[in-house]
């Protein structure tokens, strides 16, 4: 079974434009969180769906929203990474809106 999957990043761009507005009409302009740390899997375990996953990490959704703000002011700070920061971001946002 193949399991090689292409994402075309236009897809991305226009399915974040429709969603964010609806992030906005359904949670206005700024989600309230009730909390900061969430577990983390590395990617290794996470993409391995039979075996379950026994090594955690912390995250902080103040960490990723601070890391941003600085790539934010300094696009010269941007990494292939602020897209794990920003899907956390993301994730936690449309969890505390479907609530």
């Amino acid at each position: 079974m193949d399991s090689r999957v292409e994402i075309p990043v236009e897809v991305l761009r226009e399915a974040a434009q429709v969603l964010l507005e609806h992030l906005d009409a359904v949670g206005g302009p700024v989600i309230a969180l009730e909390e900061d740390y969430y577990w983390a899997i590395s990617p290794e375990q996470r993409t391995d769906v039979y075996v379950e996953p026994t090594e955690f990490t912390v995250g902080q959704i103040s960490e990723c929203l601070e890391n941003l703000g600085r790539v934010i002011d300094d696009p010269a700070l941007r990494t292939s990474y602020g897209l794990v920061w920003l899907a956390d971001l993301l994730r936690a946002a449309g969890e505390a809106v479907v609530r």
